[in-house]
């Protein structure tokens, strides 16, 4: 599957998304909301982290994420495309290892609902629990990966 068969998926299922470009910035968004990663490992990353257990992650991976301090969602996406950044967010070892990343920007979205209308599509399934959530009471991770 491509990546621009990913982001279809996702835009059936999540209401005001619009694609930001990585190499150019084009649509970034400098509001508060959510937005969307999605990230191709250029091979499995083994993530472990107390609490986590150590699980090898590939394949397509769905991030969602907030964006609600200065900059909004544009500082953030910014942030998350830049290479060999020091890891602060989990998700910082996934894009810092991505073959291939893109991102979706929802102003005034929520994360969580980023995450329950992608599940309830049937096209996404949770990829490591505790991922990206350790702060929610809501979700059971909020990276998700592609069913195949």
């Amino acid at each position: 599957m491509r990546i621009e068969d990913v982001l279809m998926a996702i835009r059936q299922h999540v209401p005001g998304c619009a694609e930001v470009h990585a190499e150019t910035g084009e649509g970034l968004v400098y509001s508060p909301g959510a937005y969307v990663l999605v990230i191709e490992p250029a091979e499995p990353v083994t993530f472990a982290r107390k609490g986590i257990a150590a699980t090898p992650l590939s394949g397509w991976l769905v991030y969602a994420g907030s964006a609600r301090g200065g900059g909004g969602i544009g500082a953030r996406l910014r942030r998350h495309f830049r290479k060999d950044k020091k890891v602060h967010w989990h998700v910082d070892e996934l894009t810092n290892a991505a073959a291939c990343m893109a991102a979706l920007a929802i102003p005034g979205g929520s994360e969580c609902e980023i995450v329950d209308r992608l599940l309830a599509s049937g096209l996404f399934e949770t990829a490591l629990a505790g991922f990206g959530s350790s702060d929610c009471r809501h979700c059971e991770a909020h990276l998700l990966r592609l069913v195949a």
